[in-house]
This record gives structure tokens, sequence and C-alpha cells, in this order.
């Protein structure tokens, strides 16, 4: 079965054997790829949409994984029991939707071993969240599709642990590395900085000095950031 290429990243971080719960599903494409290579043997998949969740009943019972994987309706982590699965899966939402899932369900979030998240944006938002709620990052990876960046980061429950704002803003993992896909990413990332303070210059906003600042200095911790 073939999957998008930031489901197969995700994909990849997961350990085989593991227990998963793929958290809104979708159309439980990732549930189906991960039973059909074989790297988990059962997948608890949830979806709270109506759509999304019949025709991923569809997709379940056309390749006949009715018993491999199990499709349970409800928001976030609720379906789920307390130390149900190792690993869950959150990808495709916005980072505010996510935090909102780790604060209706915190009991459950810290139960997993692992998490894996893939946002869709305002990713530092969602780093500042998980570090501030001791959630350490452990890996981060990003990948290109159809001309967009998206980062995946795995992710577990620990005591607290102190961090400083790159780690917010670009990845206490991430910034560090020097794979061609993450050199390019945070070339766009500066690229895309510099163009949001150009914009800012000739903006008439009465805020617009004080946010060419904040701009700049994160600019600045980015350039710092990759040396």
């Amino acid at each position: 079965m073939r999957i998008k290429k930031r489901l197969q990243l995700i994909a990849s971080k997961i350990p085989k054997g593991s227990k998963v719960a793929d958290i809104g599903t979708d159309h439980a494409y990732l549930p189906i790829y991960l039973v059909t290579e074989g790297i988990c043997p059962k997948v608890i998949a949830t979806e709270v949409l109506p759509g999304p969740y019949l025709k991923a009943k569809e997709n379940i019972e056309r390749f006949g994984f009715m018993d491999r994987i199990e499709l349970r309706y409800g928001s976030g982590f609720k379906p789920l029991t307390s130390k149900e699965s190792d690993v869950a899966v959150i990808s495709g939402m916005g980072a505010m939707t996510i935090i909102d899932i780790f604060e209706e369900s915190k009991q459950i979030a810290s139960s997993f071993q692992t998490i894996i998240l893939q946002p869709m944006k305002n990713v530092a938002e969602l780093r500042k969240y998980l570090l501030t709620h001791c959630y350490k990052i452990i890996d981060e990876d990003v990948c290109k599709e159809d001309g967009k960046f998206y980062e995946v980061l795995t992710i577990k429950s620990v005591g607290t642990l102190a961090f400083v704002e790159a780690d917010v803003l670009f990845g206490p993992i991430l910034r560090h590395k020097k794979d061609p896909i993450t050199v390019s990413y945070m070339k766009y990332q500066e690229k895309h900085l510099k163009m949001i303070i150009e914009s800012l210059k000739d903006s008439r906003r009465t805020d617009s000095k004080q946010m060419i600042f904040e701009y700049k200095k994160r600019l600045d911790v980015l350039k710092e950031a990759i040396k």
C-alpha cells in the first residue's frame, strides 16, 4: 500500500511489534499500512468526524483487517484507556488541536511509552507546550511533500527538564541535523523570516517596530542554532 511521505516518516519511527493508537485516523491509511507491512500486529484507530469514520471503516473492511484494526469513535485520547497502547500517533492536525487533546486526557497522554506528532502548523507553540508540560522531544525529522515541509516529533513523558528558546523555535534535535532535507528546511525558515521582516518595514501597523524586533531576534536565534 502506498501512503504519503509524512505518513511513511511516521511509520519509520514506530518500533516493530508495538501496540499503536492512531488518533484522528481519517481514512485509516496509516493503520492499514502498519498492518500490511508487518510493523504492527494490531492497531487501534480513533476518529471523531462521521464522514472519515465511515470511510475508515470501509477501508478496513476492504483490506479484511477488521480483526487487526479496531476502529473507535470519539475525540482524541478519550476512546482509549491508560497503557492500552505503547505508541500514540497524532498527525495532520494543527498544534492547538493537538494541545487540546493532551489537555483533555492528561493521564492517558502520559501513559504512552512514546507519542509521535505531525502538526500541520504552529510547531513552535506545540514544542513550547510539550517542553513546559514535562514531555521530552527525543527525535525530530522533516519531510517535504507536495512542496510543503512537515515536521515529525517523537516525544515521551518525563520529569522536569531544562530548555532554551532555540529548542522551542527550531527543535532541540532538528536544528542540529545536517541531512539535505533538514538543511533545506532551515534555509526555508531563514528566508521566510527575512521576508516577514521586509514586509513589516512597509507596514502601517502601530506595532510593526516591535514585531520587526521580535522576528529579528528569532532570526538571530536561528542563525546561531544552525551554525
